[in-house]
């Protein structure tokens, strides 16, 4: 019988787990372009960002290193493919939320929706696109790293245990830094850093999670803390995302009525026709975002992140006893 994981040479943990990633990000792939699948894109975007987040977190431990040149084309494929798959999520909440709001804000909904429909199909198209023309040739170059390390015999490198605690306790710390220096409703980018740093720790944690009971702990609170900073992110995201229809809504509008007095029309000083169903989109937003906001900063969130702490710090005191 071979070594626990916990007790294998860090080296081949990683390239057998990158593998593996690897392997769910090649499945996901061909499900892009199915009519008939809407998890396609989703699944081959995590799969990306949990390898990604894997070879981050061991990166510069003795024995693995990965090219800067390979780490930033694996950043790029998964940011190709962030416009289609927001504005995927953005028309998955207009079609459940608009039935129920008064017609103003349906009306002004409806006209957003039309054009996101185009923009996620052209969004989609160069996702894949980017997935087709440059997924092939780095998977060739991330098996063979992967392959390197999973297959290293010689020189020396820490336990995979040992190396995770080190991982483990770095994330944990940046994660208390940044929630104590989290800032309002309004400060967009200190909410968006936890909620990265959460999900690189999940990651970092999935594959502890049958060797050990505390670890399996910590990565069930990891994910209710990420869940929070999640949906909370995706307001914000909708709130920026609205006010910029309205504006060009507004916008195009405006220009209509100027070409049209121009050529001889009769001038119109109203407002634009669906200013008032977005600023009742964008009130309705706010609610939920300000709610939201309550729960991550509250015990589940933010406002437990000493609790939480001690349950990382708990994972990392188990994995160090396993690994000894």
């Amino acid at each position: 019988m071979g070594k626990p994981l916990q007790r294998q040479r860090l080296p081949r943990v990683v390239g057998e787990v990158g593998l593996d990633l690897l392997n769910d990000a090649r499945r996901a792939r061909p499900r892009i372009t199915d009519p008939g699948d809407a998890e396609g894109l989703h699944d081959f975007r995590v799969a990306l960002r949990r390898l990604r987040a894997w070879l981050q977190a061991y990166r510069g431990q003795p024995g693995i290193a990965f090219s800067k040149s390979l780490r930033r084309d694996l950043r790029d494929l998964a940011r190709a493919t962030n416009r289609a798959r927001d504005g995927e999520v953005m028309l998955a909440w207009l079609g459940q939320t608009l039935p129920s709001l008064p017609a103003a804000e349906r009306g002004a909904g409806e006209w957003w929706r039309q054009r996101l429909e185009l923009d996620v199909a052209e969004a989609y198209e160069s996702a894949n696109l980017a997935v087709e023309t440059h997924f092939p040739g780095l998977d060739a170059r991330l098996q063979s790293r992967l392959d390197k390390l999973r297959t290293r015999k010689k020189g020396r490198a820490p336990s995979f245990g040992e190396a995770s605690a080190v991982a483990l306790s770095a994330l944990r710390e940046r994660l208390v830094a940044e929630v104590k220096a989290l800032g309002s409703v309004e400060d967009a980018e200190s909410l968006h850093r936890p909620r990265i740093t959460g999900k690189r720790i999940r990651y970092l944690l999935r594959p502890w999670r049958k060797a050990s009971l505390r670890c399996r702990r910590a990565e069930r609170a990891m994910k209710a803390f990420q869940d929070a900073f999640g949906v909370l992110h995706d307001d914000l995201v909708r709130e920026s995302a609205m006010r910029d229809m309205a504006l060009a809504q507004a916008s195009g509008e405006l220009e209509a009525r100027l070409v049209e007095v121009a050529r001889g029309g009769t001038p119109r000083a109203s407002a634009p026709r669906h200013l008032r169903g977005f600023m009742g989109l964008v009130r309705e937003n706010r609610r939920r975002l300000l709610a939201h906001y309550e729960i991550a900063v509250g015990v589940e969130g933010a406002g437990g992140i000493e609790a939480l702490s001690m349950r990382l710090e708990a994972a990392c005191a188990a994995m160090r006893e396993i690994s000894s």
